[in-house]
């Protein structure tokens, strides 16, 4: 067998033009590709909760982190980021005062990600990421309660979640 010059087979591939069969594989390819970054990142939060409250990760904007804070200004005690994805609001609560500030995340590829962010920000001891059911942590000794949800969950047993308006003053909704 021949070995070609690889300038040759660069010019070979780029004058060739791709089959049916060649698409389809490409197509193919990008198909399985997007199926296990699906599959890999946002399945594992959705694994054991109900359709109808199923909401896809969707990252905080710097302007709604900036909101949330502006809620929280001047109000002590323990903070709690319910959902909190990659854990920015976490670390931003921390960062101006609010301690312990403590993210909960379903989604462990977003647990692990919120974790590295608040290593690299020199945080990764004070704040606190743990991989739980945002319905099934008591929230008994929270002061401030933050949390996005899609209007699909909004009135699905939050009120429940969060206990009476006395039990937790500054609940944000």
């Amino acid at each position: 067998m021949e070995q070609d010059d690889p300038a040759e087979a660069l010019t070979e591939l780029r004058e060739r033009r791709l089959g049916a069969l060649e698409l389809l594989q490409a197509a193919a390819g990008s198909g399985l590709a997007a199926y296990a970054v699906w599959a890999l990142l946002l399945q594992p939060g959705f694994r054991r909760v109900p359709l109808r409250l199923q909401v896809p990760y969707v990252g905080a904007s710097a302007r709604q982190v900036e909101h949330v804070l502006s809620l929280l200004r001047g109000r002590p005690g323990k903070t709690v980021d319910l959902g909190s994805g990659d854990g920015r609001i976490v670390l931003a609560a921390h960062r101006c005062g609010l301690r312990p500030a403590v993210g909960y995340e379903l989604n462990p590829w977003l647990v692990a990600l919120a974790r590295l962010h608040a290593w690299r920000a020199g945080c990764a001891g004070s704040v606190c990421y743990r991989r739980k059911d945002l319905w099934k942590v008591s929230l008994r000794d929270c002061r401030n309660v933050s949390v996005f949800l899609a209007p699909s969950v909004v009135g699905s047993g939050l009120p429940a979640l969060l206990g009476s308006p006395s039990h937790t003053p500054g609940c944000l909704l």
